[in-house]
């Protein structure tokens, strides 16, 4: 009690959450001690009654000061694998949580990072010694073009950012109000990457689908944070609710963020595949049931549209070719026994290393629930990128792994 002033440097370590309880737990605990020894300060109520009003003052101030903006999103995009193009067209509702007005968004549009040798990831590249973008033919890069942005229903100015191609700063007509929301609307086109340079990108007709969209950047008690993408970086997005449906032909395998809307008919043939793939694997014909194992079959000339949809997350990732085998598994978590289905996806490239893909997903989901709490979503699952540049990265239910080299490695 007598050094209640040294509270404030323990404080600012913890978790609100956790210094809430912490403090309440400490509290109480000292009450009692002191009630069992019939210690004076439990008497002097002047001295308690001080600790309490700061205590708890003080946790209503921290807590108070903490806000996190939510960004709902919604997107219907359709896949071109001829001219390797996304055509898509994309809401979002933006709630403002934080206690500014906010007279402007930054938009992050990361595919234009692979436009030219100007952009902080070619610079990147080119500093690390990796130059194949450097001297990129043209129909080998990337952008995004076609946007036309409403708020609202109103068009608005969007200026690119004087130094980056790949934000831009959404001028509001009139400041978004602490505790509002806005509706932003814009179709766009994106012209896919060759997949040697980056986490975007195709390789032939394997499309890894990864910061493809307009995506607001995060606001918080620091301001805006508007960054360029980078191939060595992190990317600091807000939460909130995905909802995507992808339009592409029907016989291209997809592992995606979120879980499936009315998928019975794509859950089927995923098990269909899983059958097939489990069969292989038994006569040991596994990488060699094809020509030479990594070739790609006709695209069908009908298509199907899969619609996701996850809430709590940061982003939306989603990864298809016509190629993949597929195994399938579930495991239950050790706290709330929930079941998460697993799923594996993967070419010929290193597919007896992903024969035992299942038990690798069952066991790091298990083990990373037991230690740090249990996984929150329905799903887990992996893709083999291991013919593409930046295999190797993990998003909202879904992650990318590189070449492994070895059952040990993967």
């Amino acid at each position: 009690l007598k050094n209640v002033d040294n509270l404030d440097s323990y404080v600012s370590k913890i978790h609100k959450r956790t210094t809430r309880r912490l403090i309440t737990f400490s509290f109480f605990t000292l009450f009692s001690i002191m009630k069992l020894l019939n210690c004076q300060y439990f008497y002097s109520m002047k001295k308690l009654n001080i600790f309490i009003i700061f205590t708890f003052g003080y946790c209503t101030i921290f807590s108070q000061s903490y806000f996190q903006q939510e960004v709902n999103t919604t997107i219907n995009v359709r896949l071109n694998d001829k001219n390797n193009t996304l055509s898509a067209f994309e809401e979002i509702e933006y709630i403002n949580n934080s206690p500014d007005s906010l007279e402007h968004i930054f938009i992050h549009i990361w595919p234009n990072a692979y436009r030219n040798n100007g952009t902080d990831m070619a610079i990147q590249n080119d500093e690390n010694g990796d130059v194949d973008f450097h001297f990129a033919d043209s129909i080998d890069r990337g952008f995004i073009d076609s946007l036309d942005f409403k708020v609202d229903g109103e068009f608005v100015i969007s200026a690119p950012d004087i130094d980056h191609i790949d934000i831009l700063d959404l001028v509001l007509k009139s400041p978004l109000a602490p505790g509002d929301k806005i509706n932003i609307t814009t179709p766009f086109r994106v012209k896919i990457p060759l997949g040697i340079y980056s986490r975007l990108g195709h390789i032939g007709e394997s499309y890894q689908i990864t910061q493809w969209f307009p995506k607001p950047a995060v606001y918080d008690k620091d301001g805006w944070h508007p960054l360029p993408y980078l191939s060595q970086g992190e990317f600091y997005s807000e939460y909130g609710t995905y909802d995507v449906t992808i339009t592409l032909p029907e016989n291209y395998v997809v592992g995606a963020t979120g879980d499936l809307v009315n998928g019975e008919k794509e859950i089927a043939w995923l098990e269909n595949k899983v059958t097939e793939t489990k069969l292989l694997l038994k006569e040991d014909k596994i990488g060699f049931w094809r020509k030479d194992g990594m070739d790609f079959p006709e695209s069908s000339t009908e298509l199907k549209t899969l619609h996701y949809h996850q809430e709590n997350v940061h982003d939306f990732a989603w990864f298809a070719d016509k190629r993949y085998y597929v195994l399938k598994g579930e495991v239950e978590l050790p706290h709330s026994k929930n079941k998460v289905t697993t799923w594996a996806m993967f070419t010929n490239n290193e597919a007896k290393l992903w024969a035992k893909s299942i038990e690798y997903l069952n066991d790091a989901t298990y083990y990373y629930s037991l230690w740090n709490g249990d996984y929150p979503y329905k799903h887990v699952t992996a893709v083999d990128g291991s013919i593409s540049a930046g295999g190797g990265m993990e998003y909202p239910n879904i992650t990318v792994i590189g070449e492994s080299y070895s059952a040990f490695s993967l």
